[in-house]
């Protein structure tokens, strides 16, 4: 067996898939692709409309510590373990976020070369768009964006309701709007999921200039001095082995996973690292700055059978999957978050709060068991975009075995949770719109929704802060924690994503983000990553 590569990407999702597929088109470099998860050659990965199932099957289980501005709950930060990544699991909808998110990163964080202006050739570079085009989309790339192909009314209804409520339709939410309501568009392509894996490795997974190892966790990486020369790793079946980089380490494990990486290699906070027995190689501050997406579900049941409920059970299961097999039509290729809105309700001329629709209601994501035993209803998953907070990624043991503690210290300044009460007013408002309030049978979550809806702001702020600090959940947006930047005592990797200190060693996924994008963030870390790319390329030569 091989043991020795030019590149070792560690992590084959989002990014990890990208930037093996720009060494092997652009070098003449072997490249070793590590996977901890399974393939993804599942069906199920395929259908859009079975997200709900594949991800809590195919997740690392990561889940927070309890916190008392949480009503002490641990909370799932679901992430993809499998080829592909999060990838492969997600809700595939193609969000960028703001101009002023990325303009922010050089502005306020220091990061030159990274604005939003910089980023935009590599966000139409990797989008295949079957319908927007220049100056803001690409129509040629890999990574492709559909249309719904199939629409539920429930969606519909939703999107008049917006448009009550003062919304314009919108068909781009990557127009750098400060606000609108419509539908996603998606990283699907007739009518099956579009993954990181899917859009860059098809065609290449036979490449003779690359191993795609899966089921194989790191524990550390190797250095000869400053220089990281390789991996530890444990294979689920072949063990423990060490495997070699002539050139570089790249690691594209997660914002979670990453950090955990570096903290077992002797990079990160030295009195933490102490704690666990761990040498310091270069002290630096992996695992700080940790952001995620919180919201809350609004749900109501309706008078009338007409979401979702039951389509993936019994008789109509077999015949939508019948017709999605046959012809890749029909509810299948919904995926399920059709539509949403972005909000500007602090009137900042840009959006601070985003909505997911879905025509059924939130059962797979009920940690809480609001919903237990009710059947046809629908949600808005509501929630502030910009949170103030930020937590922690720490060891619980200095081997890969040993879970990571994930201090989230989520709705710790008191500001992200004003923020969070005007995201849920604003998506109660939805629910008194005509276009909804004829279907609405009874709204239960929040609880005593219908009176809180009459109150006035100051009479409800109590209740609206105790349903938040109760219900809230995460959207599974997790970066920052090796955040780039140009200073080694406030960032992990510097502007071309090299770690600080140390050589042949980078961080290439979310986790360098400097601040949360407002909106989804798989499309974000595949632009990103195709930057790096070329960065890495430009470097190697």
């Amino acid at each position: 067996m091989q043991t020795c590569y030019d590149y070792i990407i560690v992590g084959a999702g989002s990014a990890g898939c990208v930037i093996a597929h720009h060494l092997l088109e652009q070098t003449d470099k072997s490249v070793l692709l590590i996977e901890a998860g399974g393939n993804d050659n599942s069906l199920l990965i395929q259908m859009p409309a079975a997200v709900g199932k594949v991800i809590p099957t195919r997740t690392w289980p990561y889940v927070t510590t309890p916190d008392a501005a949480t009503d002490n709950r641990e909370m799932s930060i679901a992430q993809g373990k499998l080829i592909g990544g999060s990838s492969s699991v997600n809700g595939m909808i193609y969000i960028r976020g703001h101009r002023a998110d990325y303009d922010g990163w050089v502005q306020d964080e220091g990061c030159l070369g990274w604005g939003y202006d910089d980023l935009l050739p590599y966000f139409r570079r990797c989008e295949g768009n079957e319908s927007l085009t220049h100056p803001l989309h690409g129509v040629a790339g890999p990574l492709k964006v559909s249309e719904n192909r199939y629409r539920h009314p429930l969606t519909q209804a939703f999107i008049r309701a917006g448009q009550e409520v003062g919304l314009p339709y919108v068909n781009d939410f990557n127009d750098n709007g400060r606000h609108g309501v419509g539908y996603y568009q998606t990283t699907t392509h007739n009518g099956e999921r579009c993954s990181s894996a899917k859009a860059y490795l098809n065609g290449l997974r036979d490449h003779p200039r690359l191993t795609m190892m899966t089921h194989t966790e790191v524990d550390h990486i190797i250095f000869e001095g400053p220089h990281a020369r390789g991996i530890v790793a444990h294979h689920a079946k072949k063990g423990t082995m060490t495997l070699k980089a002539r050139q570089q380490v790249i690691v594209c494990a997660g914002a979670i996973g990453s950090a955990g990486i570096l903290l077992r290699s002797g990079i990160g906070p030295a009195s933490h690292l102490a704690e666990h027995g761990i040498e310091c190689r270069e002290e630096l501050p992996v695992g700080e700055n940790l952001q995620d997406h919180l919201h809350m579900s609004i749900n109501a049941t309706l008078k009338d059978p007409i979401s979702l409920y039951g389509e993936d059970s019994g008789p109509k299961s077999w015949g939508h999957g019948i017709e999605w097999l046959l012809r890749r039509r029909g509810v299948i290729t919904s995926n399920i978050l059709e539509g949403g809105a972005f909000l500007d309700t602090a009137n900042e001329g840009r959006p601070d709060t985003q909505i997911h629709f879905m025509p059924m209601l939130d059962s797979w994501d009920d940690p809480s068991g609001i919903g237990k035993g009710r059947t046809h209803g629908l949600t808005l998953k509501v929630g502030h975009l910009q949170p103030v907070s930020r937590g922690r990624v720490l060891l619980g043991g200095p081997r890969h075995d040993q879970p990571l503690v994930i201090k989230a210290n989520f709705l710790a300044e008191a500001i992200d949770v004003e923020h969070q009460v005007r995201a849920l007013r604003a998506g109660l408002a939805f629910l008194k719109t005509s276009a909804l309030a004829e279907l609405i049978d009874e709204v239960f979550s929040p609880p005593q929704a219908q009176e809180l809806m009459a109150l006035e702001e100051d009479a409800s702020r109590e209740a609206l802060e105790a349903f938040i600090r109760g219900h809230c959940k995460t959207t599974y947006h997790p970066v920052g924690t090796c955040r780039m930047g140009p200073d080694p005592k406030s960032s992990v990797v510097d502007l071309e994503l090299k770690v600080h200190g140390l050589q042949g060693l980078r961080v290439i996924d979310c986790s360098v983000f400097p601040t949360l994008p407002r909106g989804n963030t798989n499309a974000p870390t595949i632009a990103v990553a195709e930057k790096a790319a070329e960065l890495l390329i430009a470097a190697a030569y």
